[in-house]
């Protein structure tokens, strides 16, 4: 072979390694940049509307002011709204994982399996911003996110995954009273034969009109403050309140009327609780509460007065 024939193809084998380089370099850049999940985040303060939807089940959430959110027609807790729109905001660079709807169905990115997102805001209902979100990886603070129409599925490191996996229950507000300690003059509390009432005289309280243990009252209604729920009944549970009779009742009076009512059956292993009067509660709604968060906001009344020091040996 003549010299002048290995130079034409040593040639050839650089103009071939040049082609594949550029081949790469090209790819690598075109991926970079028709991969980019460009997401901008709307403000919370202008979103009007937050919809998930899987299957048939739908998550609606409203903003009926800057602080006041619906789901599904219920009150919602506004803690968990503003979690979404962190979760929006706060994330790593989404990672391009796939660039191929067949793959949509494995990371679950698809019309069956995925979680349709969309926020919505302005005149007319106005689409701020739509993803579907997929399969979370085992790490469960992560997961796979695509824009709809677009093939290119993402890794989406944050929160978002688990927030969209919330139930109707997790959105709403399990918020059932709060009480301003200065506010109350009487609470009355019945849990079966312990019946009794706690009155504020001057700057001190009676149990029943004995002497109380001022600390013991202090701790009571710190726990009155906040009366949290951690769940709700279902529609038969709450039915079968409306005729049972109540294994517990709390009153909380003012100076000048009823601050709450509340009536609480028990279950297995939990109570629930029925918003009679004052403020708090929503509507008909029937709560789910721990046996122990009943106890703080019913407690006995021997509990709230003084314990009897032990009799010394002679």
């Amino acid at each position: 072979m003549s010299a002048t024939q290995l130079k034409l193809i040593a040639g050839g084998l650089v103009l071939l390694l040049l082609l594949w380089g550029g081949s790469a370099l090209f790819s690598r850049g075109s991926d970079s940049v028709r991969g980019s999940l460009d997401l901008r985040a709307p403000a919370q303060t202008d979103v009007d509307s937050i919809t998930i939807v899987k299957a048939s089940d739908t998550i609606a959430l409203a903003r009926q002011s800057a602080s006041d959110w619906t789901v599904n027609g219920h009150r919602a807790a506004l803690a968990s709204v503003t979690e979404l729109f962190q979760a929006l905001r706060d994330t790593v660079h989404p990672e391009l994982v796939a660039q191929d709807s067949s793959s949509f169905t494995r990371l679950q990115v698809d019309s069956a399996g995925g979680r349709r997102l969309r926020l919505r805001g302005g005149r007319g209902g106005k689409p701020l911003l739509e993803l579907i979100v997929g399969t979370r990886p085992t790490d469960f603070q992560s997961a796979y996110v695509r824009r709809p129409g677009d093939k290119h599925v993402y890794l989406w490191r944050g929160q978002l995954g688990a927030l969209v996996d919330r139930t109707l229950d997790d959105w709403r507000d399990k918020r059932i009273a709060a009480l301003a300690p200065d506010s109350i003059a009487v609470v009355e509390v019945v849990r079966g034969r312990d019946r009794y009432a706690l009155t504020r005289a001057g700057k001190t309280w009676k149990v029943n009109g004995a002497a109380t243990d001022s600390g013991a009252v202090a701790r009571y209604l710190e726990r009155l403050k906040a009366i949290t729920a951690t769940g709700f009944a279902t529609p038969r549970e709450s039915d079968s309140t409306r005729t049972a009779r109540p294994a517990r009742r709390l009153a909380v009076r003012s100076a000048r009327g009823v601050l709450l009512s509340l009536a609480f059956d028990s279950t297995a292993g939990a109570f629930l609780a029925r918003h009679l009067a004052g403020t708090g509660g929503e509507g008909a709604t029937v709560y789910r509460m721990n046996v122990w968060d009943v106890d703080g906001v019913t407690p006995t009344g021997r509990s709230l007065m003084p314990t009897k020091p032990m009799p010394t040996k002679k």
